[in-house]
């Protein structure tokens, strides 16, 4: 069976044991990011698509809104519909970290959710 030498009392280690001589700080959490449903990232995509004049086909969830021809003002157009079509409002440092539209989708079901 194959050893590794780690720097822990610089002993060989097995690598069953290696394993577990390496592990994560006592403050490690591990995130959990819940994703939008199927539905709102639908009507999510279907007002970027109608905002932009873009066909819905390339209105995908790891599109940016860049990358989909938007500039700011377009933006703020989108960020508005949204929050018109879900009545609900975005807060602008929330709205400014979006890219995606799949980030968008995101951002709107948690804002639905504790509305």
């Amino acid at each position: 069976m194959p050893s590794f030498t780690l720097k822990s009392n610089a002993r060989a280690l097995a690598p069953r044991r290696a394993a577990r001589a390496v592990r994560p700080a006592a403050s490690f959490r591990p995130v959990f990011v819940n994703a939008a449903s199927t539905e709102t990232l639908d009507k999510v995509r279907s007002i970027i698509s109608e905002q932009l004049g873009t066909d819905l086909d390339k209105v995908t969830g790891d599109a940016k809104f860049l990358d989909l021809g938007a500039d700011s003002l377009d933006t703020v157009e989108i960020m508005m519909a949204l929050e018109e079509q879900f009545d609900i409002t975005l807060d602008e440092e929330g709205a400014e970290n979006i890219s995606t539209v799949q980030e968008a989708a995101d951002l709107i079901e948690t804002q639905v959710a504790t509305k």
